[in-house]
């Protein structure tokens, strides 16, 4: 069989087969109580099928709707199988989600039936419910009192239907169901983030999401030793993709972090092979890198700095195919680097990491560059929810920095003539889910609008250079790119948030939040004494400082993009407060309309 290429023609029965063949071995592991727990896939297999026929007692249909307000446990990889087995179409609610927006994906999506991980979520699916006709059952995964509500039900109750399903009629209906299942059929509704209207859910179809699994697994292979890590929420589409739906078609066990605090320790803990993450925890192991290098004496930070060079150049060569005598030396030397200083930077990961990527926003140059001389390579990609997966990717061999790679196999990208990066190919989704309008602005013919901007270069990679509907337009007639310039203020250590403003106007002006940790930290070391965050914010070495970061980030901009007043927040934008969407992104319009005094002031100081 092609690499890459899997013997199954949908997710159920990946997942059927995948654990007839490992039996014993680990499907995941996650921490109970400090300790590190594996379940095999039998053990999964036999709750699944349990849960699966306790949908179908419950009367869940073929393609029917389930919503899923959780974090990504073990409970819930339990439930989005049976769902698949179901024949039903999993539909996610993020966790941090206000009962307004699980009231909205619960109508739209039209869902019967609806999980919550705990009692927390539980009472946000009760206040939504109210407003929710057609929801009839809530399960929910961990409840300490169960109450009176007949509509509520754990998920013991649940397997328990399952269980007096099968002691009646024996397992014929959960195969029955799962051989009805056809690769066209949808598999998820994945709500958008809602940086510019309501969530919009976009279909996914089951083959999309085999196909496009298979070509990312024709470039990192994958097998019984590989093993990844999940931290992000299944309503997020990267994690149901790569971090549930990877490993059971491929058949490895998977890591659950205990929380995105705990994940620095988790991956070290627990060695994964691969992972995706965003730019934000690549810097932090770069930065904690640099501050070891800065520590050491002058010798040892001069025998780094040539390992580092070593690194560089021997894996330049590394995926040449003419390789010489000069290849063979570098190799030596890298080998010897490696055992000086680059087993530290992989420690910090473990050890066994062989690929990992990153998404969502640009990484520094320096921090790629940096990374992959250590024989840490980090390959940036390019994807959106509507693609229904990668649309280019760095590869091995063709990773060039500053830019997310070349076009995906069976993929074909285009740049419009206003700058929109259009794609075609296996590669995109049914549309959205309830909006003929919005889905048919969606595609021309065969192409799919991304609503990004972007370049390729003679070599066929990728530039991301902005969000359409992003575009600045100064009262001189230039067109701006604010999310390239937020991305470099972000890239000053204090910074934890930044938006830029000047549309109509002769300059620009930047709102920015502060990183409290790294800027407490700053003050502490200059004796800056303070009693709240809030306070520190304005206290005038700190706003000195930070003026100086943008003076040395305006040098690497052209004149018209320079940042020329800029207002410190005293606190950090927020999802409930409706200023960030559930994926962490900055919802603008409601941050310039909040904000319209300061932003007004700095135009008219």
């Amino acid at each position: 069989m092609e690499r890459g290429m899997t013997e199954y023609r949908t997710l159920a029965q990946a997942f059927v087969g995948n654990a007839r063949k490992r039996t014993e071995a680990p499907f995941l592991f996650h921490n109970v109580d400090g300790k590190w727990v594996q379940i095999s896939w039998n053990e999964v297999a036999e709750k699944v099928k349990h849960i699966s026929l306790g949908l179908m007692a419950l009367g869940v249909k073929k393609g029917d709707r389930v919503a899923s307000i959780s974090e990504t446990r073990p409970e819930l990889a339990y439930l989005c199988l049976a769902i698949a087995a179901s024949g039903a179409v999993f539909t996610g609610i993020y966790h941090t989600n206000s009962p307004r927006e699980c009231t909205h994906i619960i109508n739209d999506s039209g869902a019967r039936i609806a999980y919550a991980e705990d009692q927390g979520q539980l009472e946000k699916l009760k206040m939504a419910w109210k407003d929710c006709s057609q929801l009839e059952k809530i399960i929910v995964g961990k409840l300490e009192k169960l109450g009176d509500d007949p509509r509520v039900l754990t998920l013991d109750p649940l397997i328990e239907l399952g269980k007096e399903a099968f002691d009646r009629n024996g397992d014929e209906a959960y195969y029955r169901r799962i051989n009805s299942v056809q690769s066209q059929d949808l598999s998820a509704i994945v709500y958008t983030s809602g940086t510019t209207g309501a969530p919009k859910g976009v279909m996914l179809t089951i083959g999309g999401m085999i196909k496009t699994l298979e070509e990312q697994a024709k470039i990192f292979p994958a097998s019984e030793r590989s093993r990844g890590i999940s931290v992000l929420p299944m309503a997020h589409q990267l994690e149901l993709l790569n971090g549930h739906w990877y490993h059971v078609l491929f058949g490895f066990p998977q890591i659950y972090a205990r929380s995105i605090q705990t994940l620095y320790e988790d991956i070290r803990e627990m060695k994964p092979t691969f992972f995706f993450n965003t730019p934000r925890f690549y810097e932090k192991i770069y930065n904690e890198m640099m501050a070891y290098i800065d520590a050491q004496p002058l010798w040892k930070k001069k025998v780094i700095n040539l390992c580092v060079s070593v690194g560089e150049r021997y894996q330049d060569m590394r995926y040449n195919p003419n390789k010489g005598v000069t290849y063979l030396l570098y190799r030596v030397m890298n080998t010897f680097a490696r055992v000086i200083f680059f087993k530290r930077v992989l420690g910090t990961v473990g050890g066994r990491l062989e690929w990992s990527s990153c998404g969502a926003a640009p990484i520094p140059a320096k921090v790629l560059f940096f990374f992959k001389a250590c024989g840490f390579p980090i390959f940036e990609g390019y994807g959106l929810t509507e693609s229904a997966g990668l649309i280019a990717l760095n590869r091995p061999g063709r990773l060039r920095v500053g830019t997310v790679g070349p076009a995906m196999d069976g993929i074909e990208i285009k740049i419009a003539e206003d700058g929109e990066i259009l794609a075609r190919g296996y590669t995109r989704c049914v549309g959205y889910w309830n909006q003929p309008e919005a889905t048919a602005e969606l595609f021309e013919g065969d192409w799919l609008h991304t609503g990004d901007l972007g370049a390729i270069d003679a070599d066929g990679f990728l530039k991301i250079t902005g969000r359409k509907k992003e575009i600045l337009i100064t009262s001189t007639g230039k067109n701006i790119t604010p999310s390239n310039i937020q991305t470099l203020l972000k890239t000053i250590p204090y910074v934890s948030e930044a938006v830029v403003f000047g549309e109509g106007k002769t300059y620009l002006t930047a709102l920015v939040t502060l990183d409290e940790e790294k800027t407490a930290e700053y003050a502490r070391q200059h004796t800056i004494t303070f009693s709240t965050f809030s306070e520190l914010t304005r206290h005038p070495e700190i706003v000195n400082l930070i003026e100086k970061e943008i003076e040395v980030k305006n040098q690497e901009l052209a004149r018209i993009e320079q940042i020329k007043e800029f207002t410190i927040l005293e606190d950090q934008f927020r999802q409930d407060r409706d200023e960030l969407t559930p994926t962490m992104k900055v919802k603008r319009r409601v941050i310039e309309q909040r904000y319209k005094d300061r932003i007004t002031a700095m135009y008219n100081g």
